[in-house]
């Protein structure tokens, strides 16, 4: 049996598109066989915490918003606490934990910590910076440089949203991303092994709508669907329209969604009758507005793999968008309708006249707007049904599950080194045993032992962690001379270094402390040795 848990934030991004993906994530892995699901809405309009399971079987468990409304981490703590007393499975079982927002890294720690045979799968909806930066990589590349000291708080913000993602990407057993810009990213930037990714996009539904536009040649429509924020575009495509609407006095403006109206009303005054602000609309609402649209345009600065973009071209309806992030490569079977974003030279007019020109050309060419729209039909064929994400899932999912070589992935252990020589660093008052300063020591030693096979890019790693297993023999000799109860596996420690000739003056003198440890000394299993220092890294100290 797999016990599967899916966490979900129940914010307004929920009701956008991680809230959908969720929701299709579960039913697609409820339909497995010998998976059990478990969806758990953190942020919840509940006043307490809740269990309960619906006709389908999934158990939802309810964590009520916090006054704050920031989830750090003690709010994470409290959610594993609740969590531990009803997660019951079973010695051969497995359990998967489905994460789709970083800050939920503390509670994935602590589970991986406390579930020795549980999986972390993450999948990447955003990057803190595309937010930001409103998608730019040559920018962020400048800020997470090697070196580069940040200038302001948007760039101290920036660096340190980019390690903490790193840190859970390098956690996560298995990464799905929604994009190939994604992948490359993680890749390139990030360090995330291309062998741990996998490219699932988002899908919706079988159906596809009519043919496309043979129904609506006398319609022209506009569309717009998404939240009012300043990352999707919407004041330069207001821009763009104000520019066609004499031109093509048939067309209107239809934007849907939620937000701050008050600047783009202002902006769109001059077009009045020409624009519909519709609000947020409930999804049976939505659809009756795709199923008239003429031509849908994104030009948002950041995008995965859009919900919005997939509904329209489900609808055969063609798509002016960006090259931004995740929604460019959504665009290729329509080229001409993608609007460049000049990341080190943007100019606001030449944006907007890209639109602009995208907008006349399908508004003006009836053969070139069937030919997109039967491209569009054609890439949602191909890529972006409920049963192509179904299968991408179940692969991602047989990824995971075979995977169950090590308790950890290799490159989450830098991070691990960096918490176990922080430990070194402060001297907190611990004791001696393995799941205290004894636990330290064997890790890095055990560290240290693989770093000497590996490569000569590991160096640096290697010798940054024996400088501080030099502090480290230093404090453990001082405390070793009070204590009675030496650890076992403190003498193999021990032994091994003095077979190594690592610190051989203060190895020595900490053996004469070792007494009849000696004789059961063990040097900890790799499963023992990462478990117990997940526990370490876990415990507040």
């Amino acid at each position: 049996m797999t016990n599967i848990f899916i966490f979900n934030n129940s914010s307004r991004a929920a009701n956008y598109g991680i809230g959908t993906y969720v929701r299709q994530l579960s039913v697609c892995l409820s339909a497995q066989p010998d998976v059990k699901v478990s969806l758990v809405e953190m942020q919840a309009d509940t006043k307490e915490f809740s269990i309960s399971d619906d006709g389908n079987g999934v158990r939802h468990y309810l964590i009520p918003q916090i006054l704050s409304g920031i989830e750090n981490e003690t709010y994470c703590r409290t959610i594993f606490y609740f969590l531990a007393r009803s997660i019951g499975a079973g010695k051969d079982d497995m359990v998967l934990f489905q994460f789709n927002y970083f800050q939920h890294y503390p509670l994935a720690l602590l589970l991986k910590s406390w579930y020795k045979n549980s999986r972390i799968l993450l999948t990447v909806h955003y990057m803190e910076w595309c937010f930001e930066l409103r998608g730019n990589v040559g920018r962020m590349r400048e800020i997470t440089a090697e070196g580069h000291i940040p200038s302001d708080d948007m760039e101290r913000a920036v660096a340190q949203s980019f390690a903490a993602e790193m840190m859970f990407l390098h956690l996560a057993d298995r990464v799905m991303v929604l994009s190939e810009n994604t992948k490359r990213i993680l890749a390139s930037d990030y360090k995330v092994p291309v062998d741990k990714m996998q490219l699932v996009y988002n899908g919706i539904g079988e159906h596809v709508y009519g043919n496309g536009a043979n129904n609506k040649i006398g319609d022209r429509k506009i569309l717009f669907v998404g939240r009012l924020d300043e990352i999707k575009g919407l004041r330069y495509l207001i821009e763009a329209f104000a520019l066609i609407a004499e031109k093509h006095k048939e067309a209107s403006l239809v934007i849907v969604g939620d937000g701050d109206f008050q600047p783009y009303m202002v902006q769109g005054r001059k077009l009045t009758g020409r624009i519909a602000f519709v609000g947020k609309m409930a999804q049976s609402e939505v659809e009756g507005v795709y199923q008239t649209a003429y031509i849908g345009v994104m030009p948002s600065f950041h995008e995965q793999c859009s919900y919005t973009a997939i509904e329209m071209m489900r609808h055969g309806i063609p798509v002016v968008g960006t090259d931004s992030t995740g929604l460019g490569e959504m665009l290729d079977p329509t080229p001409d309708l993608r609007v460049h974003i000049n990341e080190s030279d943007f100019n606001d007019d030449e944006f907007i006249s890209q639109i602009a020109i995208r907008l006349d050309m399908l508004l003006s060419d009836d053969s070139a707007y069937r030919r997109a729209s039967s491209a569009v039909l054609r890439q949602y064929n191909e890529k972006y049904t409920s049963s192509a994400m179904a299968e991408g899932v179940r692969a991602s999912l047989r990824g995971v599950m075979e995977n169950s070589s090590s308790l950890l992935p290799y490159d989450y252990l830098p991070h691990l080194d960096t918490r176990m020589v922080g430990l070194i660093n402060s001297h907190p008052d611990i004791d001696l045993d393995f799941y205290g300063l004894t636990g330290i020591g064997v890790y890095l030693w055990w560290r240290v032992l693989q770093l000497e096979r590996g490569t000569a890019a590991e160096a640096g790693q290697l010798a940054f962690i024996k400088e501080h297993l030099i502090y480290y023999m230093d404090w453990v000799c001082e405390v070793a001379e009070t204590d009675d109860n030496i650890p076992p596996c403190l003498a193999a420690m021990l032994l091994s270094m003095r077979e190594h000739s690592f610190y051989p003056t203060k190895v020595d003198t900490t053996l004469l402390y070792v007494g009849t440890a000696i004789r059961e000394a063990r040097f900890p299993s790799e499963h023992e040795i990462l478990h117990n220092a997940l526990r370490i890294c876990t415990c507040k100290i």
